[in-house]
């Protein structure tokens, strides 16, 4: 019916907007051992991916296909935001500046094209295998019912 669609619709959209806010912050811890190590680690994106699912499945409750793709989305936001957080901090160490002056100089469109020039097949791959973690991680495990003897 359109009308019980229409009412899940609300709910949906904050579902969306947490995976999306849980997505951020987990880019944002993704980020330290990033800078800690003066490059990015794409090989986190499996761990991240796997715990966005986990919130996305337990957390959100958002089931099914929908809550696969949220965790799936999740990741992404979160690799790209890490990615664009590491190049700003590359910006910063280079040219001398602090973070947030870094940040602030360079815009979201330089970072999105340093983003996107630093991410090679390698990373990409890594990038897309934590989404179909997370989408695995997300989707509702069944129970199995008792064997009757």
């Amino acid at each position: 019916m359109p009308s019980d669609r229409l009412r899940a619709l609300p709910g949906q959209l904050f579902t969306a907007l947490c995976a999306a806010m849980f997505g951020l912050a987990a880019g944002a811890l993704w980020t330290l051992p990033s800078m800690f190590y003066g490059r990015a680690l794409p090989l986190l994106a499996l761990p991240v991916g796997w715990i966005l699912g986990v919130i996305v499945r337990r957390w959100l409750k958002a089931q099914g296909g929908y809550g696969a793709l949220l965790a799936a989305a999740a990741t992404l936001l979160a690799s790209l935001y890490t990615t664009c957080l590491v190049a700003a901090a590359m910006i910063a160490g280079l040219m001398g500046v602090g973070f947030a002056d870094a940040l602030r100089d360079a815009g979201p469109k330089m970072l999105l094209e340093l983003a996107r020039l630093s991410i090679g097949p390698r990373e990409l791959a890594f990038h897309l295998a934590g989404a179909a973690l997370a989408a695995l991680a997300a989707w509702p495990l069944r129970r199995r019912s008792p064997s009757s003897p």
